[in-house]
């Protein structure tokens, strides 16, 4: 009997560093019958030259973009070329391990209803070393053919706090032609909004073993703080405009603190960090709509709301104030 094929994600863009690493990886797999897609975004690196030593390999496709479009527009256009029934993805600076597709193949092989299948992963750093938390754990953390398979409906569990990772990852491909294919217009959050729209229609497997290594670096754009809280809660905003049901889904007390949280960390950002008062206005008020008793955002919408010199003369009355021997 034939295998199905699965089509591995890679978009590629001035991460040389770590590149051909992350290529021997997925072409090491257990699992035969595989598709590297490398969707070159336009490096201004060596990547590309490293990319031509792995080109003789007919298991590999390789694309370039017309210009640089981040990594959702490039995962979109290897979706375009891919010959898989499943979907898989991996970074440019990750690590699998040998056995990570053949252990979920064998998972969706027995949980055929499912619209994604993950895993544990473990950290690493630039040199590839293990965090310290993950080098104790005995050897049958990772890889274990023996792991359980967990399966249910998680979707209030991920709008609560997502830890679903592309690197993990896995999806039939039938059932993500059906949810849609990755938003671009929320970079570094698009993989968190397709999981949603996964979770709203489908059981979530959990394969509980570690089947990659997740490497942390100082360019990565999940370490960007607030730049990344607007664009989580971009993402969720996107996902209820287009299925506004999807918060009855979730517990309303937990619904109201991750959405107040949110919005009102927006807007002090732009209180705070920005002074950008009209910005901060918007986000106060959608985040009274949730809490309508939080009283320091109500002081502080009306704050926004002055005009410039009424907000500089209350500055300036509180710095005196300051001034004043106690």
């Amino acid at each position: 009997m034939t295998q199905p094929t699965v089509s591995i994600l890679m978009p590629v863009y001035n991460g040389a560093q770590f590149l051909a690493s992350a290529i021997d990886s997925a072409l090491a797999q257990t699992y035969p019958a595989i598709q590297l897609i490398l969707v070159n975004d336009c490096a201004t690196d060596n990547s590309a030259e490293i990319i031509a030593r792995y080109l003789p390999d007919p298991r590999i496709t390789y694309l370039q973009n017309e210009c640089n479009s981040g990594v959702a527009t490039s995962r979109n256009v290897a979706l375009q070329h891919a010959s898989g029934s499943y979907i898989a993805f991996h970074d440019q600076d990750d690590l699998w391990l040998p056995n990570k597709l053949e252990l979920q193949m064998a998972a969706l092989q027995q949980h055929p209803e499912i619209g994604l299948l993950h895993t544990l992963y473990a950290r690493i750093d630039t040199g590839g070393q293990l965090f310290p938390e993950y080098r104790t754990l005995a050897q049958d953390a990772f890889g274990n053919p023996a792991a359980d398979t967990v399966v249910g409906d998680v979707f209030e569990e991920i709008f609560i706090s997502n830890d679903i990772q592309p690197l993990t990852s896995i999806i039939p491909k039938a059932m993500l032609d059906e949810v849609g294919w990755f938003n671009p217009d929320l970079p570094g959050v698009d993989d968190y909004e397709l999981w949603l729209r996964i979770a709203r229609r489908y059981p979530i497997a959990h394969l509980q073993t570690i089947t990659g290594y997740w490497r942390q670096h100082a360019a990565q754009q999940s370490k960007q703080g607030y730049t990344m809280l607007l664009i989580r809660l971009k993402a969720l905003d996107t996902f209820l405009a287009a299925d506004p049901d999807a918060a009855s889904k979730v517990n309303r007390s937990a619904f109201v603190a991750r959405m107040h949280g949110m919005n009102r960390g927006a807007a002090n950002h732009y209180f705070y960090n920005l002074q950008d008062y009209a910005r901060a206005r918007g986000y106060f008020r959608q985040a009274l709509t949730l809490k309508p008793g939080d009283i320091d955002s109500r002081l502080k919408l009306a704050y926004c709301a002055l005009p410039d010199p009424a907000r500089d003369l209350i500055r300036r009355i509180k710095n005196s104030l300051k001034r004043q021997p106690s």
